[in-house]
């Protein structure tokens, strides 16, 4: 039987090739985007940069209604400024509009415009294609040990992400 040390240690080694992974699948995920763009019916979109984090700011805006810089940046764990740059962006590039409630001037809402709703479908399916790879992969495992990696996946996000936060501070 292994050490507990040992078993630390190989589970740090597993959780540091996923990280590679993840990398990869980024890498991937942009040249699927590539082939997918010489479709017809997303012509328009061929010549338009657009980085995975404005994706998930357009892929927020479309599942959250009266979404707006404060809101963008809790949802997404980004600074009010970041996503102030993320947006001008998009408006920039003619994905989202901003807009304004009449009975608050004040606040800046965003929408997406239909060049934005056609990043979100891509980005959605996507997302689709993964959610598809990982219930295939968590229905071989009993409640039990899929309650515990529940466990071990939140323990493992909150940490990097208090990480995170202390060193932005």
């Amino acid at each position: 039987m292994q050490s507990r040390e040992k078993r630390i240690q190989n589970l740090i080694s597993e959780l540091e090739v996923l990280l590679y992974r993840l990398n990869d699948l980024e890498e991937y995920e942009k040249r699927v985007l590539e082939v997918v763009l010489l479709e017809e019916e997303y012509e328009e979109l061929r010549n338009v940069s657009i980085s995975l984090m404005e994706c998930h700011v357009i892929d927020c805006i479309e599942r959250n209604a009266m979404s707006n810089t404060t809101a963008l940046a809790k949802k997404l764990n980004i600074t009010k400024g970041g996503i102030s740059k993320i947006t001008t962006k998009l408006l920039n590039k003619n994905m989202i509009e901003a807009y304004r409630l009449t009975d608050n001037q004040k606040e800046i809402y965003y929408r997406l415009k239909p060049l934005g709703r056609k990043v979100f479908e891509l980005h959605e399916a996507s997302h689709k294609e993964a959610e598809d790879l990982f219930r295939q992969i968590f229905g071989a495992y009993s409640q039990e040990e899929l309650a515990f990696a529940n466990r071990l996946l939140s323990d493992i996000s909150t940490a990097i992400h208090t990480s995170i936060v202390a060193k932005r501070h």
